[in-house]
């Protein structure tokens, strides 16, 4: 699996709140080889009340607490079954801490983020998600939104209210409806989906899909072969268009 990357502050924007952890793990325990990879993107929210850390917080939190699990000699082969409750373990760790340091900072009470994340693991890959970051699964016929965004907009659009292609200019589009570090617990959606060669993954925030197509965005994947240049053309396109927000991407090619 090769792994891109890639985050920009935008041009309307002075700080950039995003976050992004990447691991891979290629090990042998009783001549079984396991390659593992996860992946993590995190949307800060709060603005002065520290979205930057908020989201830092998150992407090192999961990310350690995962690190810990792929290396488990021990934990044997991962299902959804063992998965799923895993995410919801780590990301309410990273809730949990959030917490902690808004309490231990009373200026930054009020800061929370979005958490994106991927385990990939063979053929299957799993996806914990809270908030409006995305998670894409991309092939040569189609772009397959994964995550659902806990979002004001989302549930306009489920309901009927408003069209999917309104909700990118609605004037309430900002206003997500779960994140983590805001309540205690969180919860996390969770999702499985079985991959084959030549599937792209692709998670990023909001900057990016405000900005730039589901079209836009599958015409790059198969244009580019290398992920890094996948992300460096999104996150220009979203830039070129305004870049009105924080801007990142994760692209693995399997």
């Amino acid at each position: 699996m090769k792994i891109g990357c890639a985050s920009s502050v935008g041009k309307r924007r002075d700080l950039d709140e995003d976050s992004i952890a990447i691991l891979q793990s290629d090990t042998l325990y009783e001549s079984k080889r396991v390659q593992i990879a996860f992946l993590v993107l995190c949307d800060g929210m709060g603005g002065h009340n520290a979205g930057e850390i908020a989201s830092y917080l998150a992407a090192k939190q999961v990310a350690e607490e995962m690190a810990r699990a792929m290396l488990k000699k021990d934990a044997g082969e991962f299902t959804f079954e063992k998965v799923a409750p895993l995410f919801q373990e780590v990301v309410g760790a990273a809730n949990r801490r959030i917490h902690a340091y808004a309490e231990e900072n009373p200026q930054y009470r009020g800061m929370g983020t979005t958490v994106t994340a991927a385990f990939v693991y063979g053929n299957t890959v799993y996806i914990g998600h809270v908030g409006d970051s995305r998670a894409y699964l991309i092939n040569k016929k189609e772009v397959n939104q994964i995550t659902k965004d806990h979002s004001l907009v989302q549930e306009l659009v489920d309901s009927g209210e408003i069209t999917k292609e309104e909700a990118r200019i609605h004037d309430h589009k900002n206003i997500i409806t779960r994140a983590v570090g805001i309540t205690d617990p969180v919860e996390v959606d969770t999702f499985e989906k079985k991959i084959h060669p030549g599937d792209v993954l692709l998670l990023c925030c909001d900057g990016l899909t405000d900005l730039v197509t589901d079209e836009e965005i599958h015409n790059a994947v198969m244009e580019y072969d290398d992920p890094q240049k996948i992300c460096t053309v999104l996150v220009e396109t979203a830039n070129e268009r305004g870049g009105f927000d924080n801007i990142s991407v994760i692209v693995a090619k399997v």
